[in-house]
């Protein structure tokens, strides 16, 4: 599993950095990223459950409220 710590990443930074990240995953891998709420969740989000793969939204854990812990399977190559 590969992780990215992207709380601060502006966008469209923080989408182009997962992108480049999953572009390297086989099928059935999954890709964790820290993201703050708002704009850049919504953009990953948008990103990935839009081309169909599997994505998991969760708190992340000793984290301020402000961010997220979500998990990107992909689900074809």
């Amino acid at each position: 599993m590969v992780s990215l710590d992207l709380r601060g990443v502006p966008c469209p930074l923080n989408a182009v950095r997962c992108q480049l990240a999953f572009e390297k995953l086989a099928v059935g891998e999954e890709l964790r990223v820290q993201l703050d709420t708002g704009e850049p969740l919504e953009s990953v989000l948008r990103q990935f459950r839009g081309a169909g793969h599997g994505v998991d939204v969760e708190a992340a854990p000793g984290r301020e409220a402000a961010t997220v812990l979500i998990t990107i399977t992909r689900c074809f190559s």
